[in-house]
């Protein structure tokens, strides 16, 4: 083997040990899907205000992602350029404890409190380490193929974890989320194991310098680095595909909760749903597959066709839960096809604009696509609260009123379905995979 192959070479040690982090924030974003319903149905806060007041929290990410971009650009140290910001997993799950122990005070105290808290948490913590995770993944896998199988295999097991939370959330939040200090403790029962797993990527992954000319990218300048992000087409596409994939994720599990309150009439059957997940991280690894043989574009297509035909069908069928169940598996599989591999296609970006411009920039884009999944998070609560509310919807409301089950209804199923009738349209228009091949071939 040779000493490159030797260096790309992808081992089960490296790949356990990249998704550690991978898996705790993953486990911290199940959680905090359920801020909504935790400040409408536990603090009691009104619907509109609280979707308002996210959306305003994502916005203020705009600055902080740019500027996190510049700091990553611009970092040189001896553990590396991006590997330190790992460090962040620490403040991360103790601000989400101190989240879902809001205090009992006024309205006012509640959503102040709830504002800052959730801004620390998205705007600093989650910035940092989402900016953070593409740089590092480029320099400690420096191949596409490495990076791919990395990606594929990582997200079957981040996925695993992630459905086994999601199956364990809605128990707990049914025997506990009631209780005084229930979501406290539903928060520790979290934070502890997966603060600890967390931290084992920066432990034991490190990092390899991009090129010998590796420090000399310390010295682009923030206002350059805008007008070289400027130049990159691929990545500004990417980001809005980020930002709607996003969109609907966040959606369907915000008001997942919601619909197995008031039309299935039991939170727990949301249980049922999330032991099906288990079987959809299973399909990506079918992503190096499909690189080598039909394109990561076509991939992502013919997902899209398949998890949009599955939320037209819910619609027509909102009380069964075997459909429920089984578009859920289909959407999780369509709809992720493109944000389980968005680390592989910024990269892909990355090293386009390096190519044109002939200097590369690794924080900025980085953190411009991390403020597009911010983006399509935030929207989706303003969203789902504003559109809850405007038909009626009723916050602790025992009993909602037909108009309200159908703004649940309809964010459940043709809402996300016509979000991804966008997203098919855009991908095709986003073909950096190609472009990238002939430019390193010079043909």
């Amino acid at each position: 083997m040779s000493k490159q192959g030797k260096e790309n070479k992808v081992s089960a040690k490296l790949i356990f040990a990249w998704n550690s982090r991978s898996i705790s924030v993953a486990i911290s974003v199940v959680l905090m899907m359920q801020v909504t319903y935790y400040s409408t149905e536990i603090l009691g806060l009104a619907s509109t205000a609280v979707g308002t007041l996210f959306l305003l929290a994502k916005l203020f990410d705009g600055v902080t992602d740019l500027v996190v971009g510049f700091i990553i650009d611009r970092t040189n140290t001896r553990l590396g350029k991006a590997r330190p910001y790992e460090l962040f997993i620490i403040p991360l799950w103790v601000l989400i404890v101190a989240f879902f122990s809001t205090p009992d005070i006024s309205t006012t105290g509640k959503m102040v409190y709830i504002f800052i808290t959730y801004v620390l948490i998205q705007s600093v913590c989650s910035t940092f380490l989402q900016s953070c995770e593409t740089v590092f993944l480029g320099r400690a896998i420096q191949d596409d193929v490495g990076r791919a199988k990395i990606m594929s295999i990582g997200g079957v097991i981040v996925m695993l974890f992630s459905a086994v939370s999601s199956i364990l959330l809605p128990q707990l939040m049914a025997n506990m989320g009631t209780q005084p200090g229930g979501w406290s403790k539903i928060a520790l029962l979290y934070a502890v194991p997966m603060l600890l797993i967390g931290i084992c990527r920066f432990i034991f992954v490190k990092e390899k310098p991009i090129n010998q000319n590796d420090e000399n990218q310390n010295r682009i300048g923030f206002f350059e680095g805008m007008k070289l992000l400027s130049k990159n087409k691929y990545i500004f596409i990417l980001a809005f595909l980020i930002m709607l994939s996003f969109l609907v994720t966040n959606i369907t599990t915000i008001v997942a909760t919601y619909y197995f309150t008031f039309i299935f009439g039991d939170l727990g059957l949301m249980s049922v749903v999330g032991m099906l997940s288990l079987v959809a991280p299973f399909f990506f690894l079918l992503f190096p597959v499909a690189i080598r043989t039909i394109g990561s574009l076509l991939f992502v297509k013919i997902g899209l066709v398949v998890a949009c035909a599955a939320a037209i069908v819910r619609f027509f069928f909102p009380a069964s839960l075997p459909v429920i169940v089984l578009t859920t598996l289909l959407m999780t599989v369509g709809s992720s096809t493109l944000t389980m591999m968005n680390h592989y296609f910024i990269l892909q970006c990355i090293d386009y604009g390096e190519i044109i411009t002939e200097k590369r920039v690794e924080g900025t884009p980085a953190a411009l696509t991390n403020f597009a999944n911010k983006l399509g998070s935030g929207l989706a609560s303003a969203l789902v609260g504003g559109f809850m509310g405007l038909f009626g919807f009723v916050s602790a409301g025992t009993v909602q009123t037909d108009s309200a089950i159908l703004s649940i209804r309809l964010l459940y199923s043709l809402i996300p379905a016509g979000i991804m009738v966008v997203m098919y349209i855009v991908v095709h228009f986003f073909d950096v995979e190609k472009v990238l091949a002939k430019l390193r071939t010079g043909k």
